[in-house]
């Protein structure tokens, strides 16, 4: 029986250029709840900035791995947390804030970014995708603990994969993936979501086996390949699609909240008859 559900947020539970997910998502997460299946995005937010994608609905987002793996919460509690290392993470931004069309962003633990480089008005609509709680510009990033941080690069695709390969030759510490159009994370290098999703499951002491989860891009990957019901939506990328045990619709078609709603069904029947081995609809 799923007694765990994790998802990826963007192009996965939500549809990109969407404000938030769809009304039948939230009902899909509570009807898992009742039937006693926990739910939590897994996602390079932090957790502040989730509340608006839920229209204010605590909990859907009450457990949730954040920062690709570096904070982990459970019942609103924050369980597990990884910073970045700062000396490093002070010469990365030294250095982005020196390019055109670049900025660095690092958050604090309230959502509220901090930023050097370009202008907001360069930033364009990014600003409001990059700033969900507000942020702040300053000549030199102010100094405190950084689990959170990410790079706007306003060139063509081009541009963004040139300098993806430049920081992770100058500053081998971390990983820069680029997660969607115009931006990186700025990650611990070998650190994903999948750190994360293991110190979840281990604080709910479940199995591997008792998870499902949902991707669709390749800093999904490693959370794919270790949860044994791992699902793809049917917008992935390839890399996604061919890891993904199972597939499931599109993401702009509610193709997770569809899959949330087999799950509620197959935990009810098991609760009803005493028995684990019902599968959801998608897995069978």
């Amino acid at each position: 029986m799923i007694k765990l559900v994790l998802s990826d947020m963007d192009n996965t539970l939500v549809p990109f250029g969407r404000e938030r997910v769809s009304q039948r998502t939230v009902d899909a997460i509570h009807a898992c709840q009742e039937q006693g299946v926990d739910f939590g995005p897994t996602t390079g937010r932090d957790r502040a900035e989730l509340a608006s994608f839920f229209g204010g609905d605590r909990s859907c987002y009450n457990t949730a791995v954040c920062v690709n793996g570096q904070k982990v919460y459970y019942l609103r509690s924050l369980v597990f947390e990884r910073n970045l290392d700062d000396e490093p993470l002070k010469q990365a931004a030294r250095y982005v804030q020196t390019l055109p069309g670049c900025a660095f962003i690092t958050y604090r633990s309230d959502g509220l970014g901090d930023w050097v480089g370009m202008t907001r008005e360069e930033m364009g609509s990014m600003y409001d995708r990059a700033f969900m709680a507000g942020g702040m510009h300053h000549d030199e990033l102010p100094t405190y603990p950084v689990a959170k941080a990410g790079i706007i690069c306003m060139g063509g695709q081009d541009i963004v994969d040139h300098l993806q390969g430049e920081l992770e030759a100058r500053f081998p510490k971390f990983s820069f993936p680029n997660t969607v159009v115009n931006w990186m994370d700025v990650s611990i290098k070998g650190w994903t979501k999948v750190e994360g999703v293991k110190e979840l499951v281990k604080t709910l002491r479940l199995s591997p086996e008792e998870v499902c989860v949902f991707g669709d891009a390749d800093n999904d990957l490693t959370m794919l390949s270790y949860i044994p019901n791992s699902c793809a939506v049917a917008n992935a990328n390839k890399n996604a699609k061919s890891i993904a045990r199972w597939h499931v619709g599109a993401s702009a078609e509610d193709g997770v909240a569809i899959a949330l709603e087999q799950i509620a069904e197959a935990a009810r029947l098991c609760n009803e008859r005493g028995t684990e081995d019902i599968l959801p609809a998608f897995m069978r």
